[in-house]
C-alpha cells in the first residue's frame, strides 16, 4: 500500500481534503480558500462535471452564494422569478411573485442550469485544486487529523489532512463507514424524470414564475432559464427502483393533457437527455455531522427531497457555515463542534419537512388530493410567504 501522504502545515495554512466535486463539495472548497486554507477537491469522476438539468437556487442561497463572492457570476447566468402552484387543469392555487418574495425576504427565487452553476463554483476555486478519478472508500479519524483512502485507477492512494468534508453525496460512503447503524437513505416514494425545452417553446413571461403543478400521484415542473430554456421535471409515486424504462412518450402519454405548456415542452425535448431519479433524503437524524477532524456536508448530511427545493440551496449554507467557523476557532476540533451545533438542527428539521411534503404533494387519493387543493387554494399568500421563512428567511451569521 503506498505510504500515506504527510503534509507540512502552515499556521495560516491548513489542509483540507474535500471528497465530492459536486456543487456542495466546491462551495466547501470556495469557503475554506477563502477563509486561508490549503484545499484540495478530490472527485470520483473522470472530469469536473456535474449531472443534472436545472435548479433552484432559493433567497436564502442568493445570500450564501453573495457571502461567497459569487453574486455577479449568479445574477448573469440565472433567472429571477417568483413560486406558484397550479392544479392539473392550469388554475393558480397558490402565486407568490417575485416582488413578494424580494419584498419579504430580500431577493427573488432564481433559476438556473445546473451545470451553469457548478462551473461557476470550479472557477471560484480553480481547477488545479480539484484532482480527479479518485473514490473514497474510507477515512481514518484521528486527534490531529484525518486519513482518506481512494482508489484510483493506478491503484490505492491515501491523504492526510487536518481536516476532511465528506460532500459525497446522499448515498454517502463516508457516512456509512462513520456511522455503520445509522439506517442510510430513506425512499420518499416516488421517481423523477428531468428534462430541458430549448428556446423558442415558451413566449417569455413579463412575470417569470417556477411553477409546480399537483395531480393525483404525481407533479409537474417548470421554470424559465435566462438563455430562453425551460427546466421541467415530472414526477410519479411507486415502488422504489420502478419504472426504468419509461420514455419520453410515456411521460407525454401521462402528463401532456394537463394545462399549456406541458405538452409542448415535452414534444420539443431531447429523449436522450432524460434524467430519471429514485427520490431519497435523510430521514433518519444522524446523532453528529462530525466525527473527529471529519464533517459531512450537504447530502451527505442532511439530504431532503426537491418538494421544498433545498437541495442545494442547504449544502451552499454549510459550506458558509463551515468557513465562517474555521475562521473563528484557532481550534479545528471546536470549529467542527460549532458547525454542528449551527447546521444539524436546521437541515434535520427541513429534511423532515421535506419527507412530509412529498408525501402530500404525492398524494394520489382523489379525495385526498381535492382536499389537498383546496386547502392550498384557501391559504392567503401572507401565510405561505410566511411559513417559508424557516428555510428562506437564512442568512449568514458570524460564527459564535
Amino acid at each position: 500500500m503506498d505510504p500515506v501522504e504527510q503534509v507540512v502545515f502552515d499556521v495560516a495554512e491548513h489542509k483540507a481534503v474535500v471528497i465530492g466535486g459536486g456543487i456542495g463539495g466546491l462551495a466547501t472548497a470556495c469557503g475554506l480558500v477563502g477563509a486561508g486554507w490549503d484545499v484540495t477537491v478530490y472527485e470520483r469522476a473522470p472530469a469536473p462535471r456535474e449531472v443534472g438539468a436545472g435548479l433552484s437556487v432559493a433567497p436564502n442561497a442568493v445570500r450564501a452564494l453573495d457571502w461567497l463572492g459569487l453574486a455577479e457570476p449568479l445574477r448573469a447566468a440565472a433567472q429571477p422569478q417568483g413560486i406558484g402552484v397550479k392544479s392539473r387543469a392550469g388554475r393558480w392555487m397558490v402565486r407568490l411573485r417575485e416582488a413578494d418574495l424580494v419584498g419579504r425576504y430580500g431577493a427573488p427565487m432564481y433559476a438556473m442550469h445546473r451545470g451553469d452553476l457548478h462551473r461557476m463554483l470550479l472557477d471560484a476555486v480553480g481547477a488545479d485544486r480539484v484532482c480527479t478519478g479518485h473514490s473514497a472508500v474510507a477515512v481514518d479519524t484521528a486527534e490531529d487529523g484525518a486519513v482518506v483512502h481512494f482508489e484510483t485507477g493506478s491503484g490505492p492512494r491515501e491523504v492526510r489532512a487536518d481536516l476532511v468534508v465528506a460532500a459525497d453525496g446522499v448515498h454517502s460512503r463516508v457516512r456509512a463507514g462513520l456511522f455503520p447503524a445509522h439506517t442510510g437513505a430513506t425512499y420518499a416514494g416516488y421517481v423523477c424524470w428531468r428534462g430541458i425545452a430549448p428556446a423558442g417553446v415558451v413566449v417569455p413571461d413579463s412575470d417569470p414564475m417556477w411553477t409546480d403543478t399537483w395531480g393525483r400521484g404525481g407533479r409537474f415542473g417548470a421554470a424559465p432559464l435566462a438563455d430562453g430554456k425551460v427546466f421541467w421535471y415530472a414526477s410519479a409515486g411507486g415502488p422504489e427502483g420502478s419504472m426504468t424504462e419509461v420514455t419520453l412518450a410515456d411521460i407525454a402519454a401521462r402528463f401532456g393533457a394537463w394545462h399549456a405548456p406541458i405538452a409542448d415542452l415535452l414534444a420539443a425535448s431531447d429523449p436522450a437527455a432524460l434524467l430519471r431519479n429514485d427520490i431519497y433524503y435523510v430521514g433518519d437524524p444522524l446523532p453528529t455531522f462530525t466525527r473527529g477532524r471529519v464533517a459531512l456536508l450537504g447530502d451527505a448530511a442532511h439530504a431532503v427531497t426537491p418538494d421544498i427545493g433545498q437541495g442545494a440551496c442547504l449544502a451552499v449554507e454549510d459550506a458558509v457555515v463551515l468557513a465562517q467557523c474555521v475562521s473563528a476557532h484557532d481550534d479545528v476540533a471546536d470549529a467542527l463542534r460549532a458547525y454542528d451545533a449551527a447546521r444539524r438542527p436546521r437541515t434535520q428539521r427541513l429534511a423532515a419537512v421535506s419527507g412530509r411534503s412529498a408525501r402530500v404533494q404525492q398524494v394520489a387519493h382523489p379525495v385526498a388530493a381535492a382536499l389537498r387543493d383546496l386547502a392550498v387554494r384557501l391559504t392567503p399568500t401572507k401565510v405561505y410567504l410566511e411559513a417559508g421563512a424557516e428555510a428562506l428567511g437564512w442568512r449568514p451569521e458570524p460564527a459564535v
